[in-house]
């Protein structure tokens, strides 16, 4: 009989997978109400109690879960945290490395972003100058695109930067917070450990964003590069999208194949601090996450936001200059009207799939209609911050992606560079815009039954709607909205979307026609604009 092979444990990686419970606070600190009044400082706004209990579990857990529901500020409870362990290590006159992980490196940049924004206005105070370096960096592959925030160190794994910055962080002469994936990080550890082990005792403090999104072996991956003392914050959303596995879950195996926030949550019992407060959207928006996913707190800080923008008088006509081959409706301008800041419009069964022609034209010019009124007064965003700040497109498929981007360029004369940002909900969790549009495409009811466990996701239906702070606006068809799926769990997830629009919105209901081309030929589709207008 073959001989089982044991393998030592590898600590604090174990400790933290298996045992978190027992985990031993062996690092000392200054005192943290000083520390969390001096963040404070610093801040945009000062941490509301929520906030402050994430920051003082911190220091006081080795292991702190931060439930961080859509706009409630976890990113930048996030980054206070990392400069109040920044500025216990300058009290101490220990240099310290914090880890940041994420899925993916959007998430990362809003981190390590933060982060910068605060040392920024540190330098800024009445203190001045930092009585010690601090170094931002981001480790990425060659393939990757760098941080577009120059502040923010780019770090090629391959590179020989990679092995300087690594020797920084084991001879710990200057305080270093550096993001990256499990994969970037432990590749650059299996090659400067001597031995080819993904191990290397780095991170004081590891910081892992959207943490419903990393699966517990990526996450196992971060902890290999922590210092035996080392703490960790999870901070995720478990009501948003999780990991994305190209295989159907049947048995988690005791939570090991989920997400680590849910396997910290559930298998292990761990409770995180619930932010409570919504800073991102309005009351109308946040009113249906209120409603049907966090039952606690989520109340909009800024009920009343509205979109900035002035609407031209309508008048029958298109404006100067509109592309031939957009269609122009008055009506476009009561889609957009900001004191709407939620309009659905729902339309009738036809054949389309995986690209809807109609959808996509409405997508299309709506969002040359934005764009131009933005511009009025000539002192309109650049492309870069269109995309970035202003609007977010989101369809599930990505045969209607190309056909909303190819219209946005070839029929709106919109640039190629940067590219118009159409793209999936799926790489849209952790950002927001002023204005989100979801195109739904789908409109037949047998491709609605076929993938209806994916299209009517309560999660991904979230995620969507959460992503916008003043409008949103979704485009879906009757297919979807009257699909009654066999399997329970599926409908109760359907509900989520479906009661969204005839529940939910009804502040406004109307029936209107738009129109758009089909085959050339311009010709109309009878459409319902339902819309839900709250704030007086």
């Amino acid at each position: 009989m073959a001989r089982r092979v044991q393998h030592p444990r590898t600590e604090p990686a174990h400790g933290f997978l298996y045992e978190p419970g027992q985990l031993q606070v062996t690092r000392g600190h200054a005192e943290v109400e000083d520390l969390l009044n001096q963040v404070s400082q610093y801040q945009k706004h000062p941490f509301n109690p929520r906030q402050a209990d994430a920051f003082r579990s911190s220091f006081t857990d080795r292991l702190s879960l931060l439930w961080g529901p859509p706009g409630t500020g976890k990113t930048t409870v996030l980054a206070g945290v990392i400069l109040g362990w920044i500025e216990n290590a300058w009290q101490s006159g220990e240099p310290i490395t914090v880890g940041v992980g994420a899925s993916n490196y959007n998430a990362i940049d809003n981190v390590l972003r933060e982060v910068a924004d605060l040392i920024d206005r540190r330098r800024a105070s009445v203190l001045g100058e930092p009585p010690g370096n601090v170094r931002i960096a981001r480790m990425r592959s060659e393939s990757a695109k760098p941080p577009l925030d120059e502040r923010i160190e780019d770090v090629v794994r391959t590179a020989p930067a990679a092995r300087v910055l690594a020797g920084a962080m084991h001879e710990r002469t200057e305080c270093v917070v550096v993001g990256g994936t499990w994969m970037q990080l432990g590749r650059l550890a299996e090659a400067v450990s001597g031995d080819g082990t993904p191990v290397a005792r780095w991170f004081d403090l590891l910081v892992i964003d959207e943490a419903s999104q990393v699966p517990v072996a990526s996450a196992a991956a971060y902890f290999l590069l922590l210092r035996e003392d080392g703490h960790v914050i999870l901070a995720g959303d478990h009501k948003q999208l999780g990991p994305i596995y190209g295989f159907e879950m049947r048995d988690s195996v005791q939570g090991l194949f989920d997400c680590i926030f849910s396997y910290m949550q559930e298998t292990h019992g761990k409770d995180p601090v619930a932010l409570d407060r919504n800073y991102r959207t309005n009351t109308e928006i946040s009113g249906w996450p209120k409603e049907r996913f966090y039952s606690e707190g989520y109340d909009a800080f800024f009920p009343e936001r509205r979109l900035d923008i002035a609407l031209p008088p309508a008048t029958g006509s298109p404006p100067d200059g509109w592309p031939e081959n957009l269609p122009w409706s008055d009506l476009f301008l009561r889609i957009l009207d900001p004191e709407i800041p939620v309009v659905v419009i729902s339309y009738g069964v036809h054949t389309s799939t995986l690209s809807n022609p109609f959808e996509a034209q409405m997508v299309a010019a709506l969002a040359l209609l934005y764009r131009r009124i933005l511009e009025q007064d000539g002192n309109g965003p650049g492309d870069q911050e269109f995309w970035s700040e202003h609007i977010g497109i989101v369809t599930p498929h990505r045969a209607q992606m190309s056909t909303i981007r190819n219209l946005l360029v070839d029929a709106a004369g919109m640039p190629m560079d940067p590219p118009p940002f159409v793209d999936t909900v799926d790489r849209f969790q952790g950002q927001e815009r002023d204005l989100m549009i979801a195109s739904y495409v789908v409109a037949d009811r047998d491709f609605v039954a076929a993938e209806e466990a994916f299209i009517l996701n309560s999660k991904r239906f979230n995620v969507t709607l959460t992503r916008a702070r003043s409008k949103f606006i979704m485009f879906v068809s009757d297919a979807i909205l009257q699909h009654l799926p066999a399997d329970a769990d599926v409908a109760r997830d359907a509900a989520h979307l479906q009661l969204f629009a005839e529940n939910y919105c009804t502040t406004i209901d109307e029936e209107i026609e738009l129109p758009y081309f089909d085959g050339g030929r311009l010709t109309t589709m009878r459409c319902r604009l339902r819309g839900k207008q709250d704030a007086p």
